[in-house]
């Protein structure tokens, strides 16, 4: 098949990966249908069959571009990325995010999730924003990590007290999360931090740390790493 219409390197784009005009087409009707006035600048580029859904007064805000799906370590699945808003929520994407294949996001209503610019989320991670979470710029999220600001459900202790359902998550910037991890509610990672694979982040973690395990513990100080 040839493209003479193209450039020699979109043509070898193209024949590297066919559904990209699939994804092209998917893509500027994803925008048009999302972004009436400003669908001709592609602020979303998705793979086919990745999902938007929106609730009343829902916002989803794109400061330059948002990707959905694509492909990361050796295209390890093939599940399509979704995001689902919830009514009065807001999503703040401030610059370029990707989103890999198989990521989920859900912002509960009148929930806040923002995630910074050049950061990326590899696959089949979920993100569930039940009501605040800051994720930084230039951060790097491994596969099957899994970030949430709430328990779920209320448990009540003998004294009559219960725990506090929610608690915003702040992830500075430059952070690098392992695969497998969990970060739990009301926790706070600071910049240029490395989290190690399958670590439950239960618990605050200052700039420049090395943290690991279950339960989870700073190994190493003064630390810094290389996107």
């Amino acid at each position: 098949m040839d493209f003479p219409i193209f450039s020699q390197k979109v043509r070898n784009a193209i024949r590297m990966n066919p559904k990209i005009i699939i994804n092209i087409i998917y893509s500027f009707f994803l925008n048009l249908f999302y972004s009436i006035r400003n669908f001709y600048r592609f602020k979303v580029i998705a793979d086919f069959g990745s999902s938007i859904s929106k609730g009343p007064g829902a916002r989803l805000i794109i400061d330059k571009r948002l990707y959905l799906g694509g492909k990361y370590i050796g295209d390890m699945t093939h599940a399509k990325s979704s995001i689902r808003m919830y009514r009065d929520s807001v999503f703040h994407v401030k610059g370029r995010v990707k989103l890999g294949p198989g990521v989920g996001i859900v912002t509960a209503p009148n929930a806040r999730l923002t995630i910074g610019d050049n950061t990326y989320i590899t696959a089949s991670s979920v993100v569930y924003c039940a009501n605040e979470i800051e994720i930084g710029s230039n951060c790097a999220i491994a596969w099957n990590t899994t970030i949430i600001d709430t328990d779920f459900h209320h448990i009540y202790y003998p004294d009559g007290t219960q725990n506090e359902l929610t608690s915003p998550v702040r992830i500075g910037n430059k952070v690098w999360i392992g695969c497998n991890c969990t970060i739990l509610k009301g926790v706070t990672i600071g910049d240029n931090a490395v989290i190690g694979a399958n670590t439950l982040v239960n618990k605050d973690v200052p700039p420049n740390c090395l943290a690991v395990g279950n339960p989870m513990r700073i190994i190493k100080e003064g630390i810094d790493w290389e996107p």
